[in-house]
């Protein structure tokens, strides 16, 4: 099983674009925090075009609830952000031991929140070769699902 989570973003139409790329390579999406959902939400529903019904959506409150429910499914928890400890993405998928595994995406401005760096088992970044430093949320979901697939 491979999952995304999504803590505190904040656009729906992130989201909703999430929610269709889990659908297209098989994840399940849990949402944390202020994410919004589908059914709470119509602009993430107009934007998943119907991947909602498909994808396996939980609503956790915390993202630590949400780990914690992904580790005692025995799922090796990842977060994706830059930090000096990161490990790059490709390195990482070329040891190619990836089973069952989570990936927590943070807020379009903030990141991941540090109390879920400290609570994943590795923290992976995808390396930029210009000036900028990240790429957008559903941008970087797509290529981590994809790499990681």
């Amino acid at each position: 099983m491979k999952v995304v989570i999504l803590e505190n973003i904040r656009s729906a139409y992130n989201v909703g674009n999430i929610i269709r790329t889990a659908d297209a390579l098989w994840w399940k999406v849990r949402l944390s925090w202020y994410t919004p959902s589908p059914d709470e939400i119509a602009k993430v529903k107009k934007t998943s075009l119907g991947a909602e019904e498909t994808v396996g959506i939980k609503q956790f409150n915390t993202t630590l609830e949400a780990i914690a429910y992904a580790k005692e499914q025995w799922m090796e928890v990842i977060a994706a952000e830059v930090t000096k400890w990161a490990e790059k993405l490709d390195e990482f998928s070329q040891k190619k031991h990836i089973g069952w595994i989570a990936v927590v995406f943070g807020n379009e401005v903030d990141g991941v929140l540090s109390a879920t760096l400290k609570a994943v088992d590795t923290v992976i970044y995808i390396p930029m070769q210009w000036v900028k430093e990240s790429l957008n949320v559903g941008q970087t979901s797509a290529i981590f699902m994809r790499e990681l697939e």
